[in-house]
């Protein structure tokens, strides 16, 4: 299976997830780049929204205008479902690459070297999950008439 890379930065995740906002909800930054970013809030945003995204931690203080590419429902770390939302950052500045920087230099980020690999192996896991089909369940008696 080849999974093309079209990203156009290298991708940082947060060591821990960074509070913020998005618009008038609040947001967490999971991972970001010079052009996107990764979030989890707790009420849906519909895909195509415009929204200021807002965030800092320490000396680096970002805010960027940003719209939202796709989002989904997934499990968080305390087991209830939360939204987690992909975000592709409008007219960036160059403060933004500036806090970026100092969020780097600080450890708040590292660089995501395996993203792509997980990207891959869930690829893969899908194709598995097709391949078997649906499970036939046995019954044990003949459904009544």
């Amino acid at each position: 299976m080849v999974i093309e890379e079209l990203r156009r930065a290298d991708r940082f995740t947060a060591v821990d997830p960074i509070a913020g906002t998005f618009g008038a909800a609040d947001a967490s930054v999971l991972n970001l780049s010079i052009s996107g970013a990764q979030i989890t809030h707790s009420q849906p945003i519909r895909i195509g929204t415009v929204a200021r995204l807002a965030f800092g931690r320490g000396e680096a203080v970002v805010t960027a205008q940003a719209r939202v590419l796709w989002s989904h429902v997934a499990p968080s770390a305390g087991g209830k479902l939360v939204y987690r939302s992909g975000l592709k950052l409008e007219g960036v500045d160059p403060q933004y690459a500036l806090a970026l920087n100092t969020l780097i230099r600080s450890g708040e980020i590292r660089q995501d070297l395996d993203s792509m690999d997980r990207k891959r192996k869930r690829e893969e896991e899908r194709e598995e999950k097709k391949k078997s089909g649906p499970k036939m369940i046995p019954m044990s008696e003949p459904p009544p008439a």
